[in-house]
């Protein structure tokens, strides 16, 4: 009983001794000198070591990625739509030189073929003679320049103030026409062998806005077209140049049948 009344008390003292340790300043609580100096102890886990060299992943490979430079499907270059440009003066649709030569070349071509049809009519008639009947001789045509007897032309005459249509020699139409001021330079029609280059059905003068109907252009700005003035006037005026026409239906019935760049135009 003794014994065990002695370790009951050890037990007592030794819990209040506790309690008043336990209420004393942290200043003057006696600390090991070995926690002083270390960190706590860190708590292990069981987790693997990873080394440098060693990854997780798959291992990629350590060379330098090469970059691929994207190169777009490239798109067709849309083709350039020109602008219209405005009108052109009529003064500069065909060089003369250009409209010279060709217009000889036309004339050399339509000799040819006039030649060897003449040629070819020739001895048709000389065979037909023989057996045929007299025939009434038909009424001569007026005299015209050389350049007119072959091809389709419209050959032009000054003296006679005519302009005689024809096709391979014979007159199909004639007209009354009349010029530009022969003493101008400016205003006076020109003459020699050209080509009908450009036709207007319904055209306006860019030089002088005058009215130019059923225009066909043979040399610059000057063309064959009717004329209301010269259908008023007769040849108390003159043109600018051009080649003044008095009938109208008659004028329109020819501009049907005239082909640019093959029919001539031959001013004498």
């Amino acid at each position: 009983m003794r014994l065990r009344r002695s370790a009951v008390l050890a037990s007592c003292a030794a819990i209040v001794t506790l309690a008043v340790g336990g209420c004393a300043p942290k200043t003057t609580q006696a600390v090991p000198a070995e926690r002083t100096s270390e960190a706590p102890a860190a708590v292990a886990f069981a987790t693997p070591s990873v080394s440098p060299s060693a990854s997780p992943t798959p291992e990629l490979s350590r060379e330098p990625m090469k970059l691929v430079a994207f190169s777009p499907t490239p798109k067709p270059t849309p083709k350039s739509t020109p602008t219209p440009s405005a009108t052109p003066s009529a003064e500069a649709t065909m060089d003369a030189t250009v409209n010279a030569d060709a217009a000889a070349a036309k004339a050399a071509e339509d000799k040819k073929k006039a030649d060897a049809a003449k040629k070819a009519e020739a001895a048709k008639k000389a065979q037909a003679t023989k057996t045929a009947e007299p025939t009434k001789t038909e009424a001569a045509q007026p005299a015209t320049d050389p350049r007119c007897g072959y091809g389709e032309v419209m050959c032009i005459s000054k003296a006679a103030n005519k302009l005689y249509f024809m096709q391979d020699g014979k007159i199909v139409s004639t007209m009354d026409v009349r010029f530009g001021k022969e003493s101008d330079p400016e205003r006076r029609t020109r003459e020699g062998n050209f080509l009908v280059f450009r036709k207007e059905v319904d055209w306006t003068s860019n030089l002088f806005g005058s009215q130019m109907p059923y225009a066909m252009f043979f040399s610059g700005g000057q063309a064959v077209h009717f004329s209301s003035d010269f259908a008023a006037r007769g040849y108390a005026g003159n043109s600018h140049g051009c080649v003044n026409v008095r009938d109208k239906a008659a004028l329109a019935k020819m501009f049907a049948e005239v082909d640019v760049m093959s029919t001539r135009v031959v001013v004498y």
